[in-house]
């Protein structure tokens, strides 16, 4: 068909391509038979034919079946009358705002107290070390050296374990001060000089050393450490400086010159034990041949420690005499390999007296019978009739057993609150030194048991 035959069709109001009814499959005009091939070319002549795959996708897409399909569901849907009578009800959440906020906030504050907790103990081994201090350290201070210098100087030859830490301790920031226990308002300025420090000390013991100012030239120390009884001390007193007399010493530890106020009148011992501080002493060459005034230094330091932790207030406060909260901080002194147990083992000294139990400590038997830690105990020993023989009699022993350091006479008035009523050293949880607290003779037989196969020193 030509362009002009295909206007006039068009004007006659014909279309020039058949109809998708007559393309519909199942009809002849599609797809005619071979044996009317006759009849076919004569409808068909003239009309363009539309290829058979053509044909097949327009039949498909407008098939009538397709409005056959239901229009229930659909926006064809008869339109449903609605009843004025019904109420209509909102179905909230489960949980409402207020519900879900408050779970929100709860978290947020569980988490916040996890990581306070977490930057608290983070900060307090930094300011005051559980574990007890390491070597001795030869520290310089330069001449001209601000504070600052120092702490850097300090954390390099590793007295203290954060310089920057030291820094913020010593500046000690209102904001902040109760958060790292801190002395507020204080100037610090160190002399230049020598000094002997530890590894590994509490920022307020590194403090307190610097301020006693360098060592003199030519001078000799004496380190007394925590935990020894009068007769170790000469002992360890004459190690260190020959040219003392053991009766002079002897005689100094027993002067009236050393004895506490609070000291019980009704004792007439030889000497006054646990009233002398264990520290480093400097001798200059005017006391090289003076006993009695490094004895007279120990007792005087054991006075000034005793003030500043307030003892006699605190030991009040928990039932106690200065003098009995003395004989406890040398128990203590005595049991405790770590700081952070020394409150624990303080309470259950306190529970037992409380019950009126036998504290039952080989250390008070040791004493009783002259032994020294490490030494066996016979069964003579833990059945002998003295009054340091806490194994089987109830109460505190007669005097202290040792020389307590600061830590023990603070928790010897600040135990910490709790049931238990033995503790038995299992190196718990591969910590060496750690003890378990027991509350019930149950829990107290399980733990010696491990004690006994660690070979902890239970028997």
């Amino acid at each position: 068909m030509n362009t002009e035959d295909e206007g006039k069709h068009l004007e006659q109001g014909e279309s020039p391509f058949r109809s998708s009814a007559d393309m519909a499959p199942g009809r002849k005009a599609n797809k005619p038979d071979k044996d009317e091939s006759s009849d076919f070319t004569s409808v068909t002549e003239g009309v363009p034919v539309v290829p058979e795959e053509v044909a097949v996708e327009e039949a498909v897409v407008w098939d009538p079946s397709v409005y056959d399909e239901s229009e229930e569901g659909t926006i064809f849907e008869e339109e449903v009358e609605i009843d004025a009578n019904v109420r209509w009800v909102r179905h909230r959440r489960p949980l409402g705002p207020i519900p879900r906020w408050g779970l929100v906030i709860f978290l947020l504050l569980v988490g916040l107290t996890f990581t306070y907790r977490k930057v608290d103990q983070w900060v307090n081994s930094l300011v005051a070390p559980d574990t007890p201090p390491g070597d001795e350290v030869e520290f310089v201070i330069e001449p001209g050296w601000s504070s600052g210098e120092v702490a850097v100087a300090l954390g390099s030859a590793g007295v203290i374990d954060n310089s920057p830490m030291f820094r913020q301790w010593m500046r000690c920031h209102s904001a902040i001060g109760w958060f790292i226990d801190c002395p507020a308002g204080v100037e610090y300025s160190f002399q230049a000089g020598d000094y002997l420090l530890q590894e590994h000390l509490a920022f307020q013991d590194v403090v307190d050393i610097l301020n006693e100012g360098p060592i003199p030239p030519e001078v000799v120390r004496v380190t007394i450490p925590e935990g020894l009884t009068i007769s170790q001390m000469v002992t360890k007193i004459k190690e260190r400086m020959p040219t003392y007399s053991e009766a002079q010493l002897n005689e100094a530890f027993s002067s009236d010159v050393v004895r506490w106020e609070h000291y019980p009148t009704e004792f007439f011992l030889p000497w006054y034990e646990g009233m002398f501080f264990p520290d480093t002493y400097q001798l200059d060459e005017a006391t090289l041949t003076d006993e009695m005034s490094l004895v007279t230094r120990m007792h005087s330091q054991f006075l000034t420690v005793v003030e500043e932790i307030d003892l006699e207030t605190k030991a009040a406060a928990v039932g106690l005499t200065p003098y009995e909260a003395l004989v406890v901080a040398s128990l203590i002194e005595e049991e405790a390999l770590l700081n952070d147990e020394r409150a624990k083992i303080s309470q259950v000294i306190h529970n037992r007296l409380e019950q009126g139990w036998s504290l039952g400590l080989e250390s008070t038997v040791r004493y009783a019978a002259g032994k020294t830690s490490g030494e066996s105990l016979t069964s003579d020993d833990l059945n002998s009739d003295s009054p340091w023989n806490t194994w089987i009699e109830p109460g505190l022993p007669l005097t202290p057993i040792s020389a307590p350091g600061r830590a023990s006479l603070e928790a010897a008035v600040n135990p910490e609150d709790g049931p238990w009523m033995f503790f038995v050293r299992t190196d718990e949880n591969g910590i060496v030194g750690a003890h378990t607290f027991a509350v019930t003779s149950e829990e107290f037989a399980e733990a010696v048991a491990v004690c006994r196969e660690k070979d902890l020193g239970c028997g």
